[in-house]
């Protein structure tokens, strides 16, 4: 419902107005939102009626004349426009910080890109056609999806989670050279022993995650870690730019290998 005729009902329901009436109330209302004051004289001949039948309009609507009339309006319409601004900035100025949080954490990510890991990295793909993919948890998402992508563009995969037994990851990993496992902590366990178990069958391992010092991190081939403003609190699933800024780095990767010819669009 319009301003207008949230005020309009305000002053006119149950006052068994004319429509004459209403329509006064209705322009006399149109203009305070407008910001118009006008005065009884200007209202007056604006309307073509006389003062007097403002006046009595004014007291059918529990006023004591136009101007007390005219002070409670203008109380009403400064308080409701308040109100909008209120509810406005309570959308906006959360959203504005939010996107100001998500760049600067972006712009910290791609910052800290080590050109050699990116290099190794596309060496990794270009050699290897069959990569074995593993996530834990909330990352299973990242995995799913670059398992995904690179099948698309042509390319064997297996994805794997924490839900497969130890067993079934030692019989497909023989099939593999390359494991890229997806951590946000670095230190969830059944990672840990999977990189691990990759390592010493001599497959390759490519991890991404918020902790370039965890333990998974100290022992991957190559680390390309995305800046995760929980690392201090440990507060996984609080909302940040973690999740978003992981789909961006995967996707500027896969961009990179298709400039350089790596990876072909169909």
């Amino acid at each position: 419902m319009k301003n207008i005729d949230m005020l309009f009902l305000d002053y006119a329901n149950d006052k068994n107005l004319t429509e004459a009436e209403k329509e006064i109330t209705y322009f006399l209302i149109q203009k305070k939102l407008a910001g118009e004051t006008l005065s009884i004289r200007a209202a007056a001949n604006d309307l073509f009626v006389s003062t007097a039948t403002i006046i009595r309009l004014c007291k059918k609507l529990g006023f004591s004349g136009y101007s007390e009339f005219i002070y409670n309006l203008n109380l009403k319409v400064t308080k409701m426009l308040d109100q909008e601004v209120e509810y406005v900035d309570s959308i906006h100025q959360p959203l504005i910080d939010a996107v100001s949080s998500f760049k600067q954490n972006y712009k910290q990510t791609i910052d800290s890109l080590d050109e050699t890991s990116i290099e190794l990295f596309l060496a990794q793909i270009n050699e290897n056609k069959m990569i074995y993919f593993y996530g834990a948890g909330f990352s299973t998402l990242f995995s799913s999806y670059f398992a995904k992508k690179l099948e698309l563009f042509g390319y064997y995969v297996s994805n794997s989670t924490t839900s497969d037994s130890r067993a079934i990851f030692l019989n497909n990993i023989q099939k593999y050279k390359l494991l890229i496992a997806f951590s946000r902590s670095g230190e969830t366990a059944k990672v840990l022993e999977k990189v691990q178990i990759a390592k010493d069958k001599g497959v390759k391992t490519i991890l991404f995650t918020g902790n370039n010092k965890s333990s998974t991190a100290k022992i991957a081939d190559i680390v390309f870690t995305v800046l995760d403003p929980t690392i201090e609190s440990q507060q996984e699933f609080e909302v940040t730019s973690f999740e978003s800024n992981m789909f961006m780095l995967i996707d500027l990767l896969l961009i990179v290998a298709i400039k350089r010819g790596i990876v072909k669009e169909y």
